[in-house]
């Protein structure tokens, strides 16, 4: 045996593959023995050999031509004029997605051998698979072989877990042996069952923050984490990426919905009280779904189903809380679902509007600037909440889009108002930015274009990024934000007081504005408490040199009392309900906020 796993397919050293060369030299070159290749996928059975070593290369009845640029189904192997394996198994892992090996048995020059071939998709960022890679190794001891194939397909190699398709193989046998009778047929009804399904959450932001390697190790973390929490007879499986499932049997379990439960409880437990190796690393947490009932052949798959539903459901709500399925989750899918479509058609057809609210100087009453607001007007369901549709947003992967559309749109509202009225050439226009735009990392990019189109001075734009999404990727958020000043516009933390709060974070980063949350605002008509927190942040924010913006005044209680306090700026009912973009001109000539400020 030459190979005891057999090569990674992506071992090329120090010469990497030339991926559309279909030159005469041979793209992939390595001293190693095992053969690798990488295959174009043209079509659903359309593969194009653009890449290969010698040791692969070995294995084609080339005849002295070239074989690279040929297609897969057109090549000879060996000796074996019929042999079309690997057509079939790239057909396979094309179809199911997923990397798979298999055993090929080949005679070369009158030598028979027996090859681990392992066939790996490539994606591209889309998700598209639009490569495969191949590699084979040399084996002589098939019976390490028949393990390593095993391995291979049943086997998540990171974590050394089952993966998805041994977890169903396993749940089949359980089933089959606790639902057959004395008489050897099988009890259709099935057995009690109860799946967990769990969510590693935020594992791209750990990967785009930290490093891939990081993830892994994340993920190695939570494997370990759950192995040590599960019990005996339980079946733990590696889903998918950041996915895992847990199925318990009734067969073991007395009551699997209370054991299940239990089990979540510990599992989040857990993960809260995990030391980490240093404090630069990552602190891992889970979201978890439970689904429970009888579980058979049938209904296996939809208690998977029920129990994913649950675990998304759950990504919207705290950490440490567990979902548990019920029918109410899969008709509030089926809702989302359409009203994913139509959002995302309705962003298509800039059926969107961008609604303003006014920034007002608590000192004179005059208004500053004003924050741009999404605002969405369904044709069928009315008027949708922004909390409803920023979230879909984010889960349906638009929000880069929606927040590219709303950037340019408030930058070009401003600036014909300037234009129109020169009172206006002072005001700021305020634009929130997602966290998936400091991790996507065009952000930048986004805002010197929406300030080109517009022909809009930076010093005129305010974008506003919450605690969190600084906090949670602060290793690239500082460095995204001091490039967005080189534009000269201003950046303020929204929300402060309801995460970190840190005085350390806050020194580090280039930000000129705190927006004190609406929550404290809200206490300060009867609550002491909430003079002293925002008396603590004002002294703060001007400690540092900031200026601080109270959102949500709706009453003149609270305005006098942030007013006395000397809070810079206040937003809110009090003074105006956001408004549409046709009614501001005339709000800024009337200037109507000056006779509420003493």
């Amino acid at each position: 045996m030459t190979g005891k796993s057999g090569a990674s397919p992506f071992l090329f050293l120090n010469q990497k593959p030339t991926l559309t060369s279909h030159s005469k030299s041979y793209d992939v070159s390595s001293p190693i023995t095992d053969g690798i290749a990488i295959i174009n996928v043209e079509g659903e059975e359309s593969f194009r050999l653009i890449s290969a070593n010698e040791a692969f290369l070995q294995t084609i009845s080339s005849e002295g031509q070239n074989p690279i640029g040929k297609h897969i189904n057109m090549m000879i192997w060996g000796d074996n004029v019929d042999d079309n394996k690997l057509q079939s198994h790239l057909e396979k892992s094309l179809i199911e997605k997923k990397p798979l090996a298999y055993i090929w048995q080949i005679t070369i020059a009158g030598e028979k051998k027996t090859l681990l071939c392992k066939i790996i998709p490539l994606r591209t960022k889309e998700g598209d698979i639009a490569q495969i890679s191949v590699s084979t190794s040399d084996f002589d001891d098939c019976e390490t072989l028949e393990i390593e194939v095993s391995r291979y397909n049943y086997y998540d190699e990171l974590t050394g877990l089952p993966n998805r398709f041994k977890f169903y193989e396993e749940l089949e046998k359980m089933l089959f042996e606790t639902n057959s009778t004395r008489d050897g047929f099988f009890d259709k009804k099935g057995v009690e069952g109860a799946v967990l399904f769990i969510n590693v959450r935020k594992l791209q932001r750990i990967n785009e923050s930290y490093g891939y390697e990081k993830g892994d190790d994340a993920l190695q973390a939570v494997a370990k984490m759950l192995l040590e929490t599960i019990q005996e007879n339980s079946i733990l499986a590696r889903f998918a990426d950041d996915q895992f499932v847990i199925f318990l049997s009734g067969r073991y379990f007395e009551n699997v919905k209370r054991e299940a439960e239990t089990l979540a409880k510990s599992i989040h437990h857990n993960f809260a009280t995990r030391t980490t190796a240093s404090k630069n690393d990552p602190r891992i947490s889970v979201s978890v779904g439970i689904a429970t009932g009888l579980a058979n052949a049938k209904t296996i798959e939809q208690l998977i189903q029920h129990a994913h539903l649950a675990m998304k459901r759950n990504k919207n709500v705290d950490s440490n809380q567990t979902v548990i399925f019920n029918p109410e989750l899969k008709t509030q899918a089926a809702t989302k679902l359409r009203l994913e479509t139509e959002f995302r058609e309705a962003l298509a057809a800039d059926a969107l509007e961008l609604n303003y609210q006014p920034v007002v100087n608590l000192q004179n009453g005059l208004i500053s600037g004003f924050e741009a607001l999404a605002r969405w007007n369904n044709t069928q369901r009315g008027n949708i909440s922004p909390l409803e549709f920023i979230a879909l947003a984010e889960e349906a992967g638009l929000i880069i889009q929606l927040g590219e559309w709303a950037l340019t749109t408030a930058c070009k509202d401003l600036k014909s108002w300037i234009d129109d009225n020169f009172l206006a050439s002072s005001l700021f226009m305020a634009v929130n930015v997602s966290s998936s735009h400091i991790i996507a990392g065009n952000i930048v990019a986004l805002t010197r274009d929406a300030l080109a189109k517009s022909g809009l001075d930076g010093s005129n734009l305010k974008l506003e990024l919450t605690e969190s999404t600084i906090m949670e990727n602060s290793d690239i958020a500082r460095n995204i934000l001091l490039d967005l000043k080189t534009y000269g516009l201003s950046l303020a933390v929204d929300d402060f007081g309801t995460g970190y709060s840190s005085l350390s974070y806050l020194s580090r980063i280039p930000a000129d504005t705190i927006k004190i949350d609406r929550s404290f605002t809200s206490k300060l008509d009867n609550n002491q408490e909430g003079s002293n927190i925002i008396r603590v942040i004002i002294d703060l924010a001007k400690s540092l040199g900031m200026t601080i913006i109270a959102e949500g005044i709706e009453t003149k209680a609270q305005m006098q009392k942030l007013k006395d306090l000397g809070c810079h700026y206040g937003q809110g009912f009090f003074f105006s309900k956001a408004m549409s973009a046709d009614k501001i001109p005339d709000l800024i000539n009337d200037q109507p906020f000056k006779k509420l400020i003493k």
